[in-house]
C-alpha cells in the first residue's frame, strides 16, 4: 500500500534556487528527510527528497534540479541526516552539494574515483574486462 492510499501525499517542484527554502519550510512543519535520491535527465540533474510527517500519513516529495555545473545546495544543515544520501549522491552522480561538511566517497575505491557509476553519459562506463567479468568463450558463461 503506497502513501497515496494511507493518506495525502503532495509533490513540489522548486527551482534550483528555492530548495533550500522549500526544504525549511517542510522542517518547520515537522516533516523529516525519508530519503535523497537523483536522476540523470539531460541535461542536468533533478535532486529528490521525499519527506514525511510521524504523527499524520503524509508524504511530501521535494525535486529540484541541480545547475548546469551539477552544483546544489546541501540540506544537510537542516537536516544533518541527509549527509549519507548526499554523499552518495556525489560519488555516484558527481553532483557538488555546495555547503556539505564531508564529501567524501562512501563505497568506490581510489581507482574509481570520478567514474560517477549512475551517470548516463556515453564512454564513462567501465568495459567488463576493465571490470573483470569478460566472458571467454567455451567457459559456459563464467566470468574469467
Amino acid at each position: 500500500m503506497d502513501a497515496r492510499q494511507r493518506g495525502f501525499h503532495l509533490q513540489v517542484r522548486a527551482g534550483k534556487d528555492c530548495l533550500e527554502c522549500c526544504a525549511a519550510i517542510l522542517r518547520d512543519a515537522n516533516l523529516y528527510p525519508v530519503f535523497m535520491t537523483a536522476v540523470h535527465a539531460q541535461p542536468h540533474f533533478l535532486l529528490h527528497y521525499q519527506f514525511a510527517a510521524a504523527e499524520q500519513n503524509f508524504r511530501v516529495m521535494l525535486s529540484a534540479p541541480a545547475d548546469l555545473e551539477n552544483r546544489a545546495r546541501s540540506l544537510t544543515q537542516l537536516f544533518p541526516g541527509l549527509q549519507w544520501h548526499e554523499r552518495e549522491a556525489h560519488e555516484m552522480f558527481g553532483i557538488v552539494f555546495e555547503n556539505h561538511p564531508d564529501l567524501r566517497p562512501l563505497f568506490l575505491c581510489d581507482e574509481d574515483r570520478g567514474l560517477h557509476p549512475l551517470r548516463k553519459d556515453t564512454g564513462r562506463l567501465k568495459t567488463p574486462e576493465q571490470l573483470g567479468c569478460a566472458f571467454k568463450p567455451g567457459t559456459a558463461g563464467e566470468a574469467s
